[in-house]
């Protein structure tokens, strides 16, 4: 082919050059698919001359071109084989590809994009999903975090209100007990001025009883007479005051008043952080499939009741066929938890930790008591409500599982 006409295209161009152009390539105006080659107008019209009447198509120029030629066969890749999922000229379908699912490659690219305009709606839906419940959740933080602000601030006014209660009546009952000690002593050191003033009479009666008695041993009994006649008359004693002064207990009422108001706020205190800490209490149900027959469960597999009827449960490899016991569902790992169990009833509960390797059949020793399991608690009990803290499981009268 001769190179004249179209004036030469700088090959720093970035369009589609001529595969036809000896030294400077012109720009390409049109790609012929079954040539697999791109032509400038000079050569478009060479190539049009030599194939006459031959269904050569022509397309817009693709810079890729040798991307979509078959290595095989040198021919375009116009067929989609939906078998291997690659793309393929029409020569592979009677080669590699003979009996595989093939369709041309613009269908495939039509099903493609509706696909690929699916997923894009899907993941635009997920999207806006996802930010709405970011936000939601946001959301949900910040008023979590205004709710902790405002728990600690009315927390530490609460508790600044107590702690000055507690110092007022602190000074009342030192006020009390004072003025109380103060009114007593001064009372009793009343008592004590005119009992030693008592005395220091009664002596002085003595001195002179005494004077008598040794006059009436002399012959004088006319003098003896005369000073007799000023005699006193005999009285029985008896205390002009009611004071009894206990050094070591006399406060001991108000001592015990004190120390039961105390007990009562620490009772008080226990209980309200109890409901404070529930919150993060870890929430275990029962195994269904490790029950013994003796025992049903109810609410929700959150309590368990012995009976001496034995209930129909089916077998099951993790069942205890001998000893009353069950495990719980979950195991519980990591950091300390918290946890309440309530009992009752009258017969023997034992709670413990257990890993699920526990042995199930025959009669093993009961749970807490081997080396597959550690008691935390157990006694013949009535009614009454255990609490711990610190452990890693929960369980209501029945054995609770660490897992393996």
């Amino acid at each position: 082919m001769e190179e004249t006409a179209p004036a030469p295209h700088s090959s720093g161009s970035t369009d589609v050059e001529c595969h036809a152009c000896v030294g400077m390539k012109r720009k390409a105006e049109q790609t012929c698919v079954e040539c697999a080659a791109s032509f400038c107008e000079h050569h478009l019209d060479v190539h049009n001359s030599l194939h006459v009447g031959k269904r050569h198509r022509l397309v817009e120029p693709n810079a890729q071109l040798q991307e979509n030629i078959c290595p095989d066969h040198g021919k375009m890749l116009f067929v989609y084989c939906r078998t291997d999922q690659l793309c393929i000229c029409h020569l592979c379908i009677t080669d590699k590809h003979r009996g595989h699912d093939v369709i041309p490659v613009e269908e495939e690219v039509a099903n493609k994009q509706i696909k690929l305009g699916q997923l894009q709606k899907w993941t635009t839906g997920i999207i806006e999903a996802k930010q709405k419940d970011l936000q939601e959740l946001r959301q949900a933080v910040e008023m979590f975090k205004a709710s902790a602000n405002k728990a600690l601030e009315k927390n530490e006014k609460s508790f600044a209100e107590l702690i000055q209660s507690m110092k007022d009546n602190q000074s009342k009952v030192t006020e009390l007990i004072q003025g109380q000690t103060e009114s007593a002593v001064k009372q009793a050191e009343g008592f004590i001025k005119t009992l030693e003033q008592d005395i220091t009479n009664m002596l002085t009666l003595g001195a002179d009883l005494q004077h008598l008695e040794m006059l009436s041993q002399t012959n004088n009994d006319v003098r003896f007479l005369e000073r007799a006649v000023s005699l006193p008359s005999l009285t029985e004693y008896k205390k002009p005051y009611v004071f009894l002064v206990r050094p070591y207990n006399s406060f001991e009422r108000d001592s015990m008043a004190v120390d039961e108001l105390i007990e009562k706020l620490n009772t008080t205190s226990k209980l309200s952080l109890v409901t404070v800490s529930r919150k993060d209490a870890s929430k275990l149900t029962f195994n269904t499939n490790s029950a013994h027959e003796s025992l049903i469960l109810r609410n929700e597999n959150k309590e368990v009741k012995a009976s001496h009827l034995l209930q129909d449960y089916p077998e099951h490899t993790q069942r205890f066929d001998c000893r009353a016991q069950i495990l719980c569902n979950e195991g519980l790992r990591g950091s300390p938890k918290y946890w309440e169990v309530e009992i009752g009833g009258g017969t023997w509960i034992c709670i413990a930790v257990s890993y699920q390797g526990i042995r199930r059949k025959g009669k093993p020793r009961s749970s807490g008591f081997s080396s597959r399991s550690f008691i935390l608690w157990g006694c013949h009990v009535m009614n009454e409500r255990l609490e711990r803290e610190d452990q890693k499981v929960c369980s209501t009268s029945s054995t609770a599982t660490d897992g393996d």
